[in-house]
């Protein structure tokens, strides 16, 4: 099968995997795009890591004032 990246229309060809005598397009990501998509998705997870600690904290505020 023919690999293609999917990214934002990026749509380069960049290798192929079993079964080899299949021509059909499968999708991924290349290379670069999977470097990007995962510092992408880190910021996500990071971000909402930080939210989620400031909840917690002002959670842990309010119930040390009752």
């Amino acid at each position: 099968m023919i690999r293609v990246c999917y990214y934002l229309g990026c749509e380069v060809v960049y290798g192929e995997k079993k079964l080899l005598s299949d021509k059909r397009v499968t999708h991924g990501l290349c290379p670069k795009h999977l470097k990007i998509s995962l510092k992408e998705i880190k910021a996500e997870m990071e971000k909402y890591s930080t939210v989620n600690s400031e909840n917690q904290s002002q959670n842990t505020v309010m119930v040390l004032e009752k």
